[in-house]
């Protein structure tokens, strides 16, 4: 019943999508349109305002945009994404026994290294000397990258999420960040209000994602002293809200929506499964920002996307 459930909705999402008035897809290809990079006058609150002000979208390749022989948050696969396309990259980070914080999303190393056992037990040149495996476990040439790794390589080259695992504090994310002085390319991801509240008050300069359902919301934002061009609502992975979107967006802030997912339920397997990618016109129609672990099918896919060249840097 639930599949056949599914299976209608999207059904009706792709009718849909045949009648809705898009504006016309652009052909310059994607990796021409640009680096991903806010303009110096305003930086990323400014880039996101004028995402919702030209109907722009962002794509946020999950865990940097990993492929067949490029591993989740290697340096490599943030450079091939980057090379690509303009890329938002997300990134996890762990932290070694001897405090170095590296790119890892799981809190152990069996699913993506040739080690084993949790990351904290190991010191950062005994993670060093591993090497990543890919999505389908084959081994690469490459090593765990460490954060402040990325955020250099990022400089000039594209926007970074960065999506906090315990036990890293939100302090220890904003020291490194002000340390590379990269508050203008990189936005932090929290899950309640008074995190978002507390990124706020321990660097006003923070772009972060985090969840908003309503005016409500907004005030207790403003009232914690976030300033609200320096948010985007986080809306979750499972049911579109456009309402909402556009709720949001008549009081200045940008929304995400994530299709991602490698369970059989996520919007990325639907429509994977159903064959139809003009599926993503209809599901992620309103939000500002994508994510998803198809980054390169849905920029291709989604007008908006291509007008984002409005909204960056071009030096």
């Amino acid at each position: 019943m639930r599949s056949s459930l599914v299976l209608t909705l999207l059904g009706a999402f792709a009718s849909a999508c045949a009648t809705q008035a898009d504006a016309p897809m652009e052909t310059t290809p994607l990796n021409e349109i640009g680096a991903l990079l806010a303009k110096e006058d305003g930086g990323m609150p400014a880039f996101f305002d004028c995402l919702r002000e030209n109907h722009a979208v962002v794509i946020s390749a999950h865990r940097g945009g990993p492929a067949a022989g490029y591993p989740e948050n290697a340096l490599e696969t943030l450079a091939r994404t980057a090379s690509l396309m303009p890329a938002l990259l997300e990134i996890d980070s762990q932290r070694s026994s001897d405090g170095v914080l590296v790119l890892m999303h799981d809190d152990t190393l069996d699913r993506t290294t040739t080690g084993e056992g949790p990351v904290a037990e190991k010191t950062f040149d005994e993670l060093r000397a591993l090497r990543l495996v890919d999505n389908d476990g084959e081994e690469t040439a490459f090593q765990i990258p460490t954060l402040e790794e990325a955020l250099d390589w990022s400089e000039g080259r594209a926007m970074l999420a960065l999506d906090r695992k315990d036990p890293i504090s939100y302090e220890d994310l904003i020291r490194i960040v002000e340390k590379h002085n990269a508050f203008g390319r990189v936005m932090f991801a929290t899950y309640s209000l008074d995190d978002a509240i507390k990124v706020a008050r321990l660097s006003p300069r923070a772009m972060i994602v985090t969840p908003v359902e309503g005016a409500d919301d907004l005030d207790t934002l403003k009232a914690g002293g976030v300033a609200l061009d320096h948010v985007i609502s986080w809306t979750g992975t499972e049911t579109p809200r456009p309402d909402l979107y556009a709720d949001l967006a008549a009081q200045g802030v940008e929304s995400a929506f994530a299709t991602l997912g490698w369970w059989t339920g996520s919007w990325d397997s639907r429509i994977r499964m159903l064959e139809d990618d003009t599926l993503y016109l209809k599901v992620t129609r309103g939000a500002h920002l994508v994510a998803t672990d198809r980054p390169l099918v849905v920029a291709d896919v989604l007008p908006g996307f291509r007008r984002i060249g409005l909204c960056i840097s071009r030096e």
